[in-house]
């Protein structure tokens, strides 16, 4: 009787010790976090998108300011060089960011030079060393608008990224991007 009386008394103290911790004892389960729907349509006129599937799910930046949801990107001209970034989607429980990099001159099909993708909510990620693209495996991305006298660069991309840290393989699918890298 003893025992149980003590099993008792356990169980209920415990829930309410955690009632007084100032940090959550859990977090919340990402994959039961709201995503979007939809990604939003393949445009090619500068609307500032930039959206993919990450293992199939949906990713799409979002939150406010400068680093936290930004589209960043340029090209260059003289090197033939474009890079663009979805700047961490840091809303919800997510904080991460993608990044492709190609050579392009005009539209067309063009492989991926460089592309990453860092979650700052892994543990086992080192951002100084993310997720970086699989050698042999089908990295592309498509200009479907370069048009250097109003500044828009529009396409599709898509890529697989293995990071050895976190020993595991993501796909990239179905990306899209609409930027005016003059505003």
């Amino acid at each position: 009787m003893k025992n149980k009386f003590l099993l008792l008394t356990w169980l209920l103290a415990v829930p309410l010790l955690w009632g007084g911790c100032d940090k959550p004892l859990f977090k919340p389960d990402r994959g039961s976090i709201a995503q979007p729907d939809e990604l939003p349509p393949i445009t090619t006129t500068g609307e500032g998108n930039f959206a993919c599937k990450i293992n199939g799910v949906n990713w799409q930046r979002c939150g406010g300011g400068f680093l936290q949801s930004s589209i960043l990107g340029n090209w260059s001209p003289n090197y033939k060089i474009f890079q663009i970034s979805g700047m961490r989607r840091s809303c919800e429980g997510f904080d991460d960011s993608v990044n492709i990099t190609a050579y392009v001159d005009s539209a067309g099909i063009y492989e991926l030079h460089h592309a990453f993708y860092i979650d700052r909510n892994l543990s086992c990620q080192n951002i100084t060393n993310p997720y970086s693209l699989l050698e042999n495996a089908d990295n592309w991305v498509e200009i479907l608008n370069l048009d250097t006298e109003e500044y828009i660069v529009s396409g599709t991309f898509q890529c697989t990224l293995f990071d050895p840290n976190c020993g595991d393989t993501i796909y990239i699918t179905d990306g899209r991007f609409d930027y005016d890298w003059a505003n």
